[in-house]
């Protein structure tokens, strides 16, 4: 691939599957520290939930050398520690992340909010 997208090469590389027609409990935008907590804590309630991202999972604090007034870590933990741990329990407890997964609009359908991402792709929720 010459110059390929974020997207063309998290698909070539399997990082990005389609996304799944359906409804969604929870759809939560954007996977930065508070996106991923609500994936975590509601897929962990058994909510069928989905979390889309632009560019990569942790957001700002993703990208941080070292956090240190972040609940529970009284040490420290780098941004992408938190992000990588915040990943596998959303993972462990059926989160899907998506990415990169840009939205760009929301609607809605009778009751339903409905995103479309800028592959055309749409998410129900």
């Amino acid at each position: 691939m010459r110059n390929p997208s974020n997207r063309e090469l998290a698909e070539a590389v399997g990082l990005r599957r389609p996304l799944e027609q359906g409804v969604y409990d929870l759809v939560v935008v954007g996977a930065g520290p508070a996106g991923l907590a609500a994936a975590v804590y509601g897929a962990s309630e058994g909510l069928r939930t989905l979390v889309l991202e632009r560019s990569g999972p942790g957001g700002q604090a993703g990208r941080s050398m070292r956090i240190e007034n972040y609940f529970g870590f009284p040490t420290g933990i780098t941004g992408s520690e938190l992000a990588d741990s915040a990943v596998i329990q959303a993972n462990k407890f059926g989160a899907r992340l998506s990415v990169p997964s840009p939205v760009t609009r929301l609607s809605f359908d009778n009751a339903y909010a409905v995103l479309q991402l800028n592959s055309g792709e749409a998410g129900n929720g």
